[in-house]
């Protein structure tokens, strides 16, 4: 579990709800169907006339890598492990890592080093790792703009329910009891708007970008990494190569 993903939606939610408390009207007055139904059906039907099934399908799972704690080992970690594969392969040859890069977990680290194993030189191996993690930015990429197209949805389809509740109640000036039914439309859609936008899909967009950040950097640290080894480059000069992205990137 995503410690700070948790929390920050609970404490969010939990700040709300306590300030509707305090203000002394309850849960009641928040609470209005035709809002949910402008906001919360609005938004599903654009978002599903916008997506194909295929990018729709994954935002469950999107849901799921943001509330995980992330899978990709922390890049001093990695950056010592690729260290101590150099060495091995540097000291004992190439096959000496064979059944040991069959245990590893990271699949692309996995299939770096598989290809190191098979002996693909650097010209060939470097462009087949880049083609990889290209595919991975773009299928990343896409289920990011999911979860933004959500959150500016939910706050357009918000602003719609206010221009929905504001000529419902201009019209209905001359009835005071029709009045307040209108305006609480108008001002509760613009509220659900911006919860979702905020406190759901910005809050996960945000997440999910961090983490595809962080896993495009650990490969191409693979990448640096597997092509000096590729390349017989000495250990000082990969150590040396590996810490200065870690120097560069922001921990």
């Amino acid at each position: 579990m995503d410690k700070t993903t948790v929390g920050g939606i609970g404490a969010g939610w939990a700040l709300i709800a306590l300030a509707i408390m305090l203000g002394g009207v309850g849960f009641g007055p928040y609470i209005d169907i035709p809002s949910v139904a402008i906001v919360f059906g609005g938004t599903i039907a654009v978002t599903a006339g916008q997506f194909q099934p295929s990018e729709l399908k994954r935002v469950g799972a999107g849901f799921k890598i943001a509330m995980n704690e992330s899978k990709v080992e922390p890049l001093p970690e990695l950056i010592e492990k690729i260290i101590f594969y150099a060495t091995e392969v540097k000291k004992h040859g190439v096959m000496q890592i064979e059944q040991k890069v069959l245990t590893e977990s990271n699949a692309f680290f996995k299939e770096a080093f598989q290809l190191l194993v098979d002996g693909t030189k650097p010209d060939v191996l470097v462009p087949l790792l880049e083609l990889k993690l290209e595919h991975m930015d773009k299928r990343h990429t896409s289920l990011i703009g999911v979860f933004s197209n959500i959150g500016g949805t939910a706050g357009s389809m918000g602003m719609i329910g206010t221009l929905v509740g504001l000529v419902a109640m201009l019209a209905n000036l001359s009835d005071p009891a029709a009045v307040g039914p209108a305006m609480a439309v108008a001002l509760i859609t613009t509220l659900y708007g911006a919860l979702i936008g905020t406190l759901i899909a910005g809050l996960i967009e945000s997440k999910l970008d961090q983490k595809h950040k962080t896993e495009v950097t650990a490969c191409e640290v693979i990448i640096t990494g597997t092509s000096m080894i590729a390349a017989e480059e000495s250990i000082g000069n990969i150590k040396m190569k590996l810490n200065a992205i870690l120097v560069e990137t922001p921990q």
